[in-house]
């Protein structure tokens, strides 16, 4: 049982410390994930889209043109995806941009209509519209902000959760000798 426990403690102790890493990863270089991310998905596309069109070939007699179509499409995009790594959170943080200004046009068209009609509460929507179609406005000019932002949250997240748990882990540790040292002793005083 505690020889499960020490070893529950040292892949504990490992994974806090690659969570440090990779959050001082994100940290540094804040498009890190997004770009693994594009790689892989890239790789498993083109291997598909090879596979495809070796499939193609070898099958002959049971060969589609939808084979090697699927698989063209799909080793272009595969290569595209390596080759141009940002292109998917540019395009998320795009759309993203967008739904925010079409967002605060709206809710400027609302705070105007709302001041026309002679209400005292228009100033709160229309900062709130303002703001979020400013904020819209910002991230189509620079698609890449948000997902920086987040990715360098999201490493200082992980370097605090790494730091918090190793310290867990080491006071656990200890807790775990203590209670090894009272099993040790009371089996010593059994053997007398």
């Amino acid at each position: 049982m505690l020889e499960m426990l020490k070893k529950s403690f040292r892949n504990y102790i490992a994974v806090s410390a690659l969570c440090i890493v990779i959050g001082i990863a994100l940290v540094i270089e804040p498009t890190l994930l997004t770009r693994l991310v594009s790689y892989i998905s890239g790789g498993v596309a083109l291997a598909f889209g090879v596979v495809n069109i070796a499939m193609y070939f070898v099958k002959k007699e049971d060969a589609v043109v939808f084979m090697i179509i699927k698989g063209a499409v799909l080793a272009f995009a595969g290569i595209f995806l390596i080759v141009r790594p940002d292109f998917i959170p540019r395009v998320i943080s795009t759309v993203f941009g967008m739904y925010m200004l079409v967002n605060g046009v709206i809710g400027l068209t609302n705070a105007t209509q709302i001041k026309r009609s002679g209400d005292l509460e228009w100033q709160a929507p229309m900062i709130s519209a303002a703001v979020t179609f400013f904020l819209g406005l910002i991230i189509c000019a620079n698609p890449m902000l948000p997902v920086k932002a987040a990715m360098t949250v999201l490493g200082i997240c992980l370097i605090i959760s790494g730091a918090s748990n190793l310290f867990s882990s080491f006071t656990a540790k200890s807790k775990l000798k203590a209670i090894e040292k009272n099993e040790q002793r009371h089996r010593d005083s059994i053997d007398i």
